[in-house]
């Protein structure tokens, strides 16, 4: 990459960092260290949730099964949609009805400390890998782009950036703004994050259909397969597809770092909110991601899938929005592991650490859960320098969310809406299905369709042991003491407006969250504008450069104008 490339990662890290410490500076309780004091925007939570599924590995390994495959890959993107949708009507207001500062708050008093401690383990393996994965994909990413000096101590035998040393420096970047800034910090580095997302994703799409004539030679190009707008694929069949659905209801309606969101805003009608918009997002947008590699088909049908999307970066993208884009991806990851590290933190520090030290202050809850964050930042970078040795990234991250993250989120939904089942049943539900899907896994491998297998297993046996527990419990009249207390702690003040305190925190937070993600894309503009005034290009580049200025100016120009509107309004009512 060239140099400017470098001077925009920089200018990018040195913005997530100082945000970050912005941030820390309105960090006065541990309730706005872990859920922003329930005072976020429905829109921001929805715009977090967004952006927590997205890590580098939606380009890497996303992006090479739309390379290699097709729609398929847009079609797996939506169905995430259509779950958001299914959980926000179901299931995440439900979350917010309850008075709870983490998800282990919920699973101490539904399921009892012993299932926090299984689920703590359980989730801090099975999302510690997949993390480690997200952080890995986009260090192999790093690597390929950035070449140094000869000798250079970074350099690999390629003189290429080293993956383990792009691994290290990322890891710590996000370690530095999650423990300073928290959850408040996530949030706002989301939309900077979503912002850079999005403007370069946008800008990428007509560079990439411009390279190859235009989308009628995309759509009749004779280097993609007759299969390659099919809706399904022999890889991923209809049958994966519906369970894959499936999987997301239950991730969307039970994970824990997708439950934190829910229960950060102020009321349960602004958590429904927060999923439909992620519901809508991805009914829309997947097509966006994902275009761009399977464009890069029609140029080079023999290239690496993994590496499709970057490779059409270096293809279409000028120097200064190549170091844009790879801060897109790079956005999208840290996103993925800030907000993996803040959820833990929050559970270790109220249900580990603050049920040991019940006289703890707020000072010291703050204190023990950046010390979390830290050692369980730190393990997840060791697990990104060893997933080459785990069989790859898409392997990897495949058969972890569907076999070991997945049904973790099944009894949590299910002790969410039913009084039937106990802690220990969950438990003993879990090692069951932990122990089938080993057994399968290792003895059904390659004699039928991986991904069915492990969608199969991950899905529909733990929903099995759930429903025969269901039907027991139901036949024996029992009800579990967990969920009367649950019904206990229901938030009277989740269902009726805030007051005024809360609304100024959320009009505050809103405000500075869009300062932010305008900032993000009046500085994309900025570089446009130079690029254009320093390099000559093609005029349909320009007129796409051009463009893409003219739209950030006329947001930025309806945000002001709004801004000005509002502080005339609030000085009138002050004065009156």
């Amino acid at each position: 990459m060239e140099s400017l490339n470098y001077i925009v990662l920089f200018l990018y890290f040195l913005g997530l960092i100082a945000v970050s410490w912005l941030m820390s500076r309105r960090i006065k309780s541990s309730e706005d260290m872990f859920i922003a004091g329930r005072s976020s925007s429905w829109w921001l939570s929805g715009m977090s949730t967004y952006m927590t599924i997205f890590s580098a590995s939606t380009f890497v390994v996303w992006g090479g099964v739309a390379y290699r495959s097709g729609i398929v890959a847009v079609i797996i993107g939506n169905l995430v949609g259509i779950a958001c949708l299914v959980t926000g009507r179901w299931l995440a207001g439900r979350w917010r009805q309850i008075k709870i500062n983490s998800p282990g708050d919920f699973i101490a008093v539904r399921f009892g400390k012993t299932t926090v401690d299984f689920y703590t383990i359980a989730g801090i393996i099975g999302r510690g890998v997949h993390t480690g994965v997200a952080l890995y994909a986009i260090a192999v990413v790093m690597s390929t782009l950035m070449v140094l000096p000869e000798g250079h101590f970074l350099a690999d035998s390629t003189g290429h950036l080293s993956i383990s040393w792009a691994v290290v420096i990322l890891g710590a970047i996000t370690l530095v703004y999650t423990i300073a800034g928290g959850f408040l910090a996530v949030l706002m580095t989301d939309v900077i994050q979503f912002g850079v997302l999005i403007a370069v994703v946008l800008f990428m799409i007509p560079l990439s259909l411009h390279t190859i004539g235009g989308l009628d030679n995309f759509i009749n190009s004779p280097a993609l397969p007759d299969t390659y707008f099919d809706l399904a694929s022999g890889e991923y069949p209809w049958i994966w597809l519906l369970l894959w659905t499936g999987l997301n209801i239950f991730q969307m309606g039970g994970d824990w770092p997708f439950v934190q969101r829910y229960i950060s805003v102020p009321t349960a009608r602004d958590a429904r909110r927060s999923n439909y918009l992620v519901g809508v997002l991805y009914l829309f947008t997947p097509v966006l991601w994902y275009l761009p590699a399977m464009v890069y088909r029609t140029i080079n049908p023999d290239a690496n899938p993994e590496q499709a999307y970057i490779l059409m970066s270096q293809t279409v993208l000028m120097k200064g929005m190549l170091g844009v884009m790879l801060a897109a991806m790079i956005s999208a990851t840290l996103s993925c592991v800030s907000g993996t590290l803040n959820v833990y933190a929050n559970v270790f520090t109220y249900q580990i650490y603050g049920a040991t030290h019940p006289e703890a202050k707020d000072r010291t809850l703050i204190k023990a859960g950046r010390l979390f964050t830290l050692a369980f930042g730190v393990a997840i970078i060791a697990i990104a320098l060893l997933i080459p040795f785990m069989g790859g990234a898409e392997r990897v991250v495949v058969t972890i969310l569907t076999m070991v993250i997945a049904p973790l989120f099944i009894p949590s939904v299910w002790g969410l809406l039913s009084s039937r089942i106990n802690g220990r049943q969950v438990i003993w539900a879990m090692l069951a299905t932990y122990a089938i899907c080993i057994t399968m896994k290792f003895s059904l491998s390659g004699l039928v369709n991986n991904q069915v297998l492990e969608a199969t297993v991950g899905l529909l046996l733990p929903v099995a042991i759930m429903a025969t527990l269901q039907l027991r419990g139901h036949l024996k009249g029992y009800v579990c003491p967990g969920y009367e207390k649950i019904t206990q702690m229901e938030d009277t003040s989740a269902d009726t407006e805030p007051d005024e305190a809360t609304r100024r925190a959320v009009k505050s937070y809103s405000f500075m969250a869009i300062n932010c993600f305008l900032v993000t894309l009046g500085a994309i503009a900025l570089l446009l504008l130079y690029l254009m005034a320093t390099e000559t290009y093609d005029p349909a580049v320009v007129s796409i450069m051009t463009g893409t200025c003219l739209v950030i100016a006329v947001l930025i120009g309806i945000y002001t104008a709004y801004r000005i509107a509002d502080a005339r309004k609030h000085k009138k009512t002050v004065t009156a």
